[in-house]
C-alpha cells in the first residue's frame, strides 16, 4: 500500500528541482522516497553543509588590536538599579 504525501514548496524551487530531477532521470516521487529512506536510516534530516568546513576567520594582529580597542570603548557598566528592576520584572524580588 502506498500513501500520498503533500508538501508546500516555493514554485520557483519546485520548478528548478523538477528540471534537475528530469535531467538526471529521476522524479519528485523518487526524491521524496529517498528523503524518507534517509531519515529512517540516519534518524535526522540531511545536512546540506556537511561537506563544508566551519567558517573560521583569522585576524591579523592589527585587526585583533582594533577589535579589542573598539570592544573596550563600547562596553559600559550597568548600574545596580538595572538588575533590581530586572529581578522585580521577573518576579524574583
Amino acid at each position: 500500500m502506498h500513501a500520498m504525501v503533500t508538501a508546500r514548496v516555493p514554485q520557483e524551487i519546485r520548478d528548478q528541482v523538477n528540471a534537475k530531477l528530469k535531467a538526471i532521470g529521476s522524479s519528485p516521487t523518487e526524491l521524496v522516497n529517498a528523503a524518507y529512506d534517509y531519515v529512517l536510516q540516519a534518524g535526522r534530516l540531511p545536512d546540506v553543509n556537511n561537506d563544508e568546513a566551519p567558517l573560521c576567520i583569522t585576524l591579523t594582529e592589527a585587526q585583533e588590536n582594533e577589535l579589542r580597542f573598539r570592544l573596550k570603548h563600547v562596553t559600559r557598566t550597568v548600574p545596580p538599579s538595572f538588575w533590581e528592576t530586572a529581578a522585580r520584572t521577573r518576579g524574583e524580588a
